[in-house]
C-alpha cells in the first residue's frame, strides 16, 4: 500500500511538470507584451533629422528586425531606418504577429552649440616661409565667420618655442615649417608660396557639433586660473579636454621669403600674435569622465597654470583657449577667450 502511494505521488508530479512545461512552450509562442520582442537602437539621444537604425530581436535572440513592423509615436515607417524630425520625446515599437515590443524612446535635440575649428601653426622665427600661414591665419580671422576659426602658433627655435613643440610635431606628424594642422586631423594645403588654401578651414565649420565649451579665466599675481565647462548636446564617451595659454602682441624681427606684409627679408619688428605659451592640462588631453560626458550634461573645471618667464603679465594680452578632442584625438570643438573676460556658451 505504501509503494502504491509513493507511486500515485510520483504521477501527480510528473503531470504538473509536464503541464508546467506545456505553459511555457504556449507563451514563448506569442502573447503581446510578455518579453518575447525586443527592439533597440545605438542611440536614445540624437540631434534632430538625424538617421537612425533599429533592431529587433525575439526571445531566442533571432534578428526578426525585417519581419517586424516599426512605429514611432505611432506612426508606421518603412523598414527599420527612418529619419527623426521634430523636437521631442518619440517612443518607438515594434510587433510581429501578436508579440509587442518594449516600449523605446529616443530624445531628439537642437543643436545648441557654435562650430569652430582649430589651426595649429607650426612655425618659428627663423622660417621663410612661415609669412605664407601667419598672412592666410589674418586674412581667415578677417573674413566672413573669421571669429570661428581659432589658430595657435606653435614656435620652434626662437625665443617663442614652446616646450612640448617637438612631442607635437611627432604626435601629428609634422615634419616641417610651417606646417598648419587642422582639427588635429589633417594638414593644411598651400596655393602658392604665399597663401594656403582659405576654403578648406572653412570647410570644416559646417554641420553641427554635439560639444560646446566655456571659459571664464582671471590672472592672479604670477598666475592665470581657468574654469573651463564643457556641454554635451550628446552622448560623448572618451572625450578629453586640452586648454592652453596664449600671448598675442609680441615684437621680433621675422624671416621671409614671400611677398607679404610687403616682402624684405627680415620682417623688422613683426607682430607675433596667438603664440602657445603654457598648458593648462595635458598636450594631448586630460580625460572627461564618461559619466560627465552624457547628453544634457556638463562638466566642469578648475585649472591654474604659472606665467612662463618672459610672457606679459597684461592680461589684455593673455587668452585662453580650450578644446575638446575624441577618442580618436581628432578635435570637436573649440573656444576661445580673452584672459578676464568669461566666454559663456555659445
Amino acid at each position: 500500500m505504501k509503494n502504491h502511494n509513493l507511486f500515485k505521488i510520483f504521477m501527480l508530479f510528473l503531470a504538473i511538470g509536464i503541464a508546467s512545461c506545456s505553459s511555457n512552450s504556449t507563451d514563448d509562442s506569442g502573447g503581446s507584451g510578455n518579453g518575447n520582442l525586443v527592439i533597440s537602437v545605438d542611440k536614445t539621444r540624437v540631434f534632430e533629422n538625424t538617421l537612425v537604425q533599429f533592431r529587433v530581436v525575439n526571445a531566442a535572440g533571432t534578428d526578426v528586425t525585417s519581419t517586424s513592423a516599426i512605429t514611432v509615436n505611432g506612426a508606421a515607417i518603412s523598414g527599420s531606418v527612418t529619419t527623426l524630425t521634430g523636437v521631442g520625446v518619440k517612443t518607438v515599437v515594434a510587433t510581429l504577429g501578436t508579440d509587442t515590443s518594449n516600449s523605446l524612446t529616443i530624445d531628439v535635440v537642437s543643436p545648441r552649440f557654435t562650430t569652430k575649428m582649430l589651426i595649429e601653426d607650426y612655425t618659428g622665427t627663423w622660417c621663410v616661409w612661415c609669412p605664407r600661414m601667419s598672412k592666410s591665419i589674418q586674412d581667415l580671422h578677417a573674413g566672413q565667420d573669421g571669429d570661428r576659426i581659432i589658430a595657435i602658433a606653435v614656435h620652434n627655435g626662437s625665443a617663442f618655442a614652446f616646450p612640448l613643440e617637438a612631442q607635437m610635431r611627432s604626435r601629428f606628424g609634422v615634419n616641417g615649417f610651417p606646417t598648419g594642422i587642422l582639427n588635429r586631423d589633417s594638414e593644411w594645403s598651400a596655393v602658392s608660396g604665399n597663401a594656403m588654401n582659405l576654403s578648406q578651414p572653412r570647410a570644416l565649420l559646417t554641420g553641427a557639433k554635439p560639444v560646446g565649451l566655456a571659459i571664464n579665466s582671471s590672472l592672479a599675481g604670477a598666475n592665470v586660473n581657468a574654469t573651463i565647462k564643457v556641454g554635451f548636446d550628446l552622448d560623448q564617451s572618451g572625450t578629453k579636454l586640452i586648454a592652453v595659454l596664449l600671448e598675442n602682441g609680441k615684437i621680433a624681427n621675422q624671416a621671409n621669403a614671400t611677398s607679404n606684409y610687403g616682402g624684405g627679408n627680415p620682417l623688422v619688428g613683426f607682430v607675433h600674435n596667438e603664440i602657445l605659451r603654457a598648458n593648462f592640462t595635458d598636450i594631448f588631453g586630460d580625460v572627461i569622465p564618461n559619466a560627465s560626458a552624457v547628453g544634457g550634461g556638463e562638466y566642469s573645471v578648475n585649472l591654474s597654470v604659472p606665467l612662463p618667464a618672459g610672457v606679459s603679465n597684461d592680461p589684455s594680452k593673455l587668452e585662453v583657449v580650450a578644446f575638446v578632442v575624441n577618442s580618436a584625438d581628432k578635435v570637436i570643438n573649440v573656444q576661445r577667450a580673452a584672459v578676464g573676460v568669461n566666454k559663456d556658451f555659445d
